[in-house]
C-alpha cells in the first residue's frame, strides 16, 4: 500500500463502534440461535428468502475481499477479511481490516514521532 489512509478520530470511533456492535450484538443473536434455538436456523435455511439473503452475504463477502485487495485500502491480506467475516460478521471484519495498523505505522511508533 503506497500511503496508509488517515482516519479522523470521529471516523475511527464510528468504525470501532461498528466492529464492536457487529461482533457483540450480531454474533450474540447468531450464537443464541445456534445454541439455544436450532429450529430457527433450520427454518431460516428452509425459507427461500432467508437462503437468498445468506447467499447474498456470502457473495458480498467475496466481492468485498476482492475489492479491498484491489483498491489497496486494507492492510491485511484478503483472506483475513474472509476469516474475520466468518468468525464475526462483515460489520466486524470491515472496520478491523481498515483500522489494522500498517507496517509503516508500527515502525513510526517504535522510533518515536
Amino acid at each position: 500500500m503506497a500511503d496508509d489512509p488517515i482516519y479522523s478520530p470521529r471516523e475511527r470511533f464510528v468504525l470501532w463502534s461498528l466492529a464492536v456492535s457487529g461482533f457483540v450484538v450480531l454474533n450474540s443473536v447468531f450464537l443464541y440461535g445456534v445454541l439455544l434455538r436450532p429450529d430457527w436456523i433450520r427454518e431460516a435455511l428452509a425459507n427461500p428468502i432467508s437462503a437468498v439473503f445468506i447467499a447474498e452475504a456470502l457473495v458480498l463477502m467475496g466481492a468485498f475481499a476482492y475489492l479491498l485487495s484491489k483498491w489497496k485500502v486494507s492492510r491485511l491480506h484478503w483472506g483475513w477479511f474472509i476469516v474475520l467475516s466468518l468468525l464475526g460478521s462483515m460489520a466486524f471484519a470491515l472496520p478491523v481490516v481498515l483500522l489494522w495498523p500498517g507496517r509503516r505505522h508500527l515502525e513510526r511508533s517504535d522510533t518515536g514521532p
